[in-house]
């Protein structure tokens, strides 16, 4: 059973640094260090590039031409103009992206922290940056955990220039969100999309602090490669509901926006995976996420989900055979916590929930999001779960985690 294990209780106090381990996996928050680095390496590429077959460097001074974007397909049989990929209210033509920028620019923040460390040789501060974008007028900017994570100073620039000293609402690891504040109002915003609407191959704008570069956030043009992903971000933490992406998505991007064409939020960038033999494959937490995550944060400092009790897997072709399952789709029990709910229920390793409270449970992230939206701690519900091939409920109270 090779797939990634979640948790849901041994999910608590995870933090997402991944900057001091080795690993493909790169969170967006940049250091003036890195930079320094990453700059550094650029320009001596730059200046050695001398060869232009195909896979060489371009020398400096040259660029890479892409052809333009044809505007709109033409049917081969009678010369119809077909929309280009994207939601079914997407235009016939590509608008304006700088139109666009124009238009959601003054709601994406740059965020820069200092973190003080005690370490062997004394007191160490760093400086690191990251992105955020506002969605509540009266100074709430949601960007993600780890831009924030053991920050003890925060400072938040606005798009016309304004500094703010920033204060963190809370924060949620498992999703890698936080919620800073502001002490301002009447600022401009950007809303959340429809996440039922987002579709593969629809046109996405990344835009935020790429690099911690002073002035005006990077914006990059790219599609959603893929919907639904998970991604195993270390032994204890899974994130999912992610959005996949080709937009370019650098470090110093994290907690700044991925934007349809309408100008809606439908992802907050997060992460990034870089290796030799992938050119950066960028993900962002959904906006069916994004948006309760950052409004219990807002309500509550923090994000309150009930809790099952349970170590659960979806369910692949290779779990399937090995355990002889009749049924493809569900949350698989892999282990049940002592004393938890859902082994008072009676509740059993490989048990199979199929759904809970009547609302299927097709795989984990549906179960996730049954959990933050649906459901809250104290309540009772009936899990339908599939045991030996046989349907069968078992009645049980919710914990919290």
């Amino acid at each position: 059973m090779a797939c990634a294990l979640l948790t849901d209780t041994f999910m608590k106090g995870a933090n997402m640094t991944h900057q001091t381990r080795p690993s493909p996996l790169f969170p967006l928050r940049l250091s003036r260090l890195l930079l320094a680095g990453l700059l550094a390496s650029a320009l001596v590429l730059a200046s050695c590039s001398a060869l232009t077959g195909p896979g060489e460097p371009v020398p400096a001074g040259t660029t890479d031409t892409v052809p333009a974007a044809t505007p709109t397909q033409t049917n081969a049989t009678n010369g119809e103009s077909l929309p280009l990929p994207g939601s079914s209210s997407a235009p016939a033509t590509l608008p304006s992206i700088a139109d666009l920028v124009d238009k959601v620019e003054p709601a994406v923040v740059s965020i820069v922290v200092q973190v003080v460390q005690q370490t062997f040789f004394g007191t160490q501060t760093s400086i690191g940056s990251g992105s955020g974008v506002i969605f509540r007028a009266d100074g709430y900017i949601l960007t993600n955990n780890h831009v924030v994570a053991d920050a003890s100073k925060i400072q938040v620039t606005l798009d016309d220039g304004r500094l703010f000293d920033g204060t963190v609402v809370g924060t949620d690891s498992e999703t890698d969100l936080a919620v800073v504040k502001i002490e301002a109002s009447g600022l401009p915003t950007l809303p959340f999309g429809n996440p039922a609407e987002i579709q593969v191959g629809e046109w996405v704008v990344a835009i935020g602090n790429a690099a911690g570069l002073k002035g005006k956030p990077t914006v990059t043009l790219g599609i959603v490669s893929a919907l639904d992903r998970s991604l195993q971000v270390d032994a204890a933490t899974t994130h999912f509901d992610l959005v996949q992406t080709d937009a370019v998505i650098n470090p110093g991007n994290s907690g700044g926006p991925l934007l349809n064409l309408q100008g809606e939020v439908i992802g907050i960038n997060s992460v990034i995976i870089r290796s030799a033999l992938l050119d950066g494959i960028g993900f962002a937490i959904g906006a069916g996420t994004a948006q309760p995550v950052a409004e219990q944060l807002v309500a509550n400092g923090r994000v309150v989900r009930p809790l099952l009790g349970i170590v659960s897997q979806d369910i692949d072709q290779p779990t399937a055979a090995e355990l002889n399952l009749t049924i493809r789709e569900g949350v698989l029990v892999v282990s049940v916590e002592q004393g938890g709910p859902a082994q008072s229920a009676g509740l059993r390793r490989y048990d199979v929930i199929v759904a809970i409270g009547g609302k299927a449970t097709p795989n984990i992230k549906a179960l996730q999001h049954l959990r933050l939206t649906e459901f809250k701690p104290g309540q009772r519900v009936t899990l339908t779960v599939v045991r030996d091939g046989q349907t069968r409920e078992f009645t049980l109270t919710l914990g919290e985690s």
